[in-house]
């Protein structure tokens, strides 16, 4: 089979490839896909911290709730006539007040420890939302400079892809979709030349068979990287 249109056709479309590698591997396309990556993650971060200050605030109320409560009965207790107590009921008084006195002593180490917490999760919402909008601001510069980039390329994109269309006709159908889907493929170049005994791409070696199959019908699959191998004679 005559195949030396695809090969012309494989050289038009390196140009492209070409093109479309440039702009894959573009510095601003990077830079932006990072800032994307950190973006979520700031906003991941967020909604963390909003749920743990959340848990903190209803930690935070529990405990204040209990404190005022022992506030309340160390004020009743200490309302009462201690003179018209007999020793019993004043050492029960008494008792109950330390305990009370412990309690609150208790309660204020947990509810600074709480505050402690919630300042902890304040700052780190702080840095979460600096690096957002860091991070935003960078993706907005990077991302405009990418599409400054392909925009700029368009036209030559689209010229190639007219001549490719043109020559399209010319080629054989079954060759041509095999072509497209090793391209689809992230397969590139798709033809590979045999060079000597071997694929001109991997250089994985052919046996005797397989280099007379080339030769035969013009062209052969590498088993190694799915190239297609054809005769350059």
């Amino acid at each position: 089979m005559d195949i030396s249109k695809i090969i012309e056709y494989q050289k038009k479309d390196a140009e492209l490839y070409k093109i479309e590698n440039q702009l894959a591997k573009s510095e601003f396309k990077k830079n932006y896909q990072d800032m994307i990556a950190i973006v979520k993650k700031a906003q991941e971060k967020s909604s963390q911290l909003e749920n743990q200050a959340a848990q903190i605030l209803k930690e935070f109320n529990a405990l204040n709730k209990s404190f005022n409560e022992n506030n309340v009965n160390i004020d009743k207790l200490s309302n009462k006539d201690l003179s018209k107590l007999n020793d019993s009921d004043f050492e029960s008084v008494t008792k109950n007040v330390n305990t009370l006195l412990n309690n609150l002593n208790i309660l204020e180490k947990k509810i600074l420890q709480i505050a402690e917490k919630l300042n902890v999760a304040l700052n780190e919402f702080d840095v979460a939302k600096k690096n957002y909008g860091m991070a935003k601001a960078k993706y907005t510069d990077n991302k405009k400079k990418y599409d400054d980039l392909a925009a700029s390329k368009q036209p030559e994109i689209e010229k190639i892809k007219s001549e490719l269309a043109a020559m399209e006709k010319d080629i054989d159908a079954k060759l041509l979709a095999k072509y497209k889907q090793h391209r689809q493929d992230k397969i590139f170049p798709v033809f590979a030349p045999l060079s000597g005994r071997s694929c001109g791409v991997c250089m994985l070696e052919l046996s005797s068979v397989e280099v007379d199959k080339v030769k035969s019908q013009g062209y052969l699959e590498c088993d190694n990287c799915h190239r297609i191998i054809y005769n350059v004679n």
